[in-house]
Formats: C-alpha cells, structure tokens, sequence
C-alpha cells in the first residue's frame, strides 16, 4: 500500500502556467486601460485646438472686417509672419474739404457724428487708395486733428480741427472721411500667435513695436512661414469688381492631433 503525501501544493509546471496567464490578463487590461486613457486624451487635446481656433478666427473675423479700406497688409521677416491693418473707430459724411486747386485749411464739417472717440485716437483718413500712404501717414491722405466740436442736433455739421492746414490729395467718391486708431497687428511667432496693439505707423517690413504691448491669442501653431503654402496670412488687393479679401490657414499641432483652418475674411472697400 502505497504510503500517503505529507505535503501537497502546486508543481512548477502549474505555477508558470498560471504566471503566464495571469501575465496575459495582465497585458489585455493594461493595453484596455491605455488605449482608453489615450482615447481620452487626444478628444481632449483636439477640443482644446479646435475651441483655440475658433475663437481666434472668429476674433480676426471680427476686427479685420473692421479695417480701414487698403490698410490690410502682410509683413515678414525671418522670425515672424503679421497681418496687419489699420480700424476704424467711426466712419462720417463730409460737407466739403481742401483738394488742388483749394486752399489748405485745418477746418472740416463732418455730418452723423453722434460721438467722441476715445482720447487714444487723433487721425482721420481720406480716400487712402494703398497700404503705403496709409502707414507712411502721407499728408492728403492721413492727418492729424486735435479737437471735435460734437454737435448736439444731428441734423448740423460738427467739426473737425486738424493739427496743421492740409490739401487732401482727392476727394472721396462717397464723401467718407474715418477716424482711425493705431495699427493693430496678429502676428506668428514660433509657435504661438499674438495680437500687437497701441504701437506707432511705419512702413518698415515689419511693424515696430513699442514695447511689449502684446496679448498671447493661440498656441500650438505649426505653420512654417517659410514654405508658401503654410504661411497663415495672405492678402488678395481690391480690384474694381472685388473687396479685399483676407486668407488665412493657421495649422495647429498637439500630440500627433493636428487640425487645420482656412478662412477668408473681405475687408468692404468703401473709401
């Protein structure tokens, strides 16, 4: 008779059989559990550049509506690509003003100016047919003033008091005259787009700035200014049969999730 164990338990064969398992287990969970967290993650990354996008867009769409006729313009250098455009604070009728062969004067009537600007904002422009005497402030097309005298009643002219006697190269064929404010440039810089304000009119490649008065608006941009077509803004000139029109692609890139923009913006030419 066959004498019974004293001890019983697993042989090795058993124990790495249920290792194996376990480790299989193990495996399918683990790669359950990371495809899910992964999942996850790239919804949450692509919300984030889309509701980026959007709202960048939709800010651009609002201001360089808003822009001076002919003042939209790209600028470039070896860091950074900006479109940049002059606002309008308010838009009026003229009655009448200085053109060859008149003489000079630093009075205007003006008509449906039912307020001030702000204090920040001292130029007018007349009949600006291009980018350069815009931001050159060419004298005709841009002046200077330094008082309004805002009319009570509507119905009467309130005036306008330039800084200096000025000739105005042409009249408007709408007899519009606008009161613009500083240039307002968006501009890419390596990866992240900012919005540049309050600095001075120049003509130079690229704006000047004055400081840092900038506000970050988007990150986690991967167009390459470099190559024609990844660059984010592009301007297409006003003919007679077309408002100027505003491209812009702006490519954004986070975690192998990359998505991209294209709209275009017309810029109403009324000057």
């Amino acid at each position: 008779m066959q004498a019974p164990y004293k001890y019983k338990g697993f042989t090795l064969i058993e124990m790495v059989t249920v290792i194996v398992i376990l480790g299989i287990l193990a495996t399918s969970v683990t790669s359950f559990i990371r495809f899910g967290t992964q999942g996850y993650t790239d919804a949450v990354d692509r919300d984030e550049l889309i509701s980026t996008a959007r709202f960048v867009i939709e800010r651009l769409n609002r201001e360089v509506r808003n822009a001076l006729p002919n003042s939209i313009r790209v600028t470039k250098d070896d860091t950074m690509q900006c479109l940049e455009y002059v606002p309008i604070v308010n838009s009026v009728v003229y009655l009448d003003i200085p053109v060859a062969p008149d003489v000079a004067s630093n009075s205007l009537d003006v008509m449906m100016l039912e307020a001030l600007p702000p204090t920040s904002v001292n130029f007018i422009s007349v009949y600006a047919l291009n980018s350069a005497d815009i931001y050159n402030r060419k004298a005709g097309v841009i002046a200077e003033f330094n008082n309004i005298s805002l009319n009570a009643d509507p119905t009467l002219p309130s005036i306008i008091t330039l800084s200096t006697s000025t000739l105005f190269e042409a009249e408007s064929p709408t007899s519009r005259l606008y009161l613009i404010d500083k240039p307002i440039a968006y501009c890419l810089v390596g990866r992240s787009l900012y919005r540049y304000n309050n600095y001075s009119y120049s003509n130079e490649n690229t704006p000047i700035f004055d400081g840092e008065n900038r506000s970050l608006m988007a990150e986690y941009l991967a167009n390459d200014i470099d190559i024609d077509e990844e660059q984010p803004f592009k301007v297409e000139p006003v003919t007679l049969r077309r408002n100027g029109i505003a491209l812009v692609r702006l490519i954004f890139s986070l975690n192998l999730e990359e998505i991209v923009f294209s709209n275009e913006i017309q810029v109403p030419n009324v000057p």
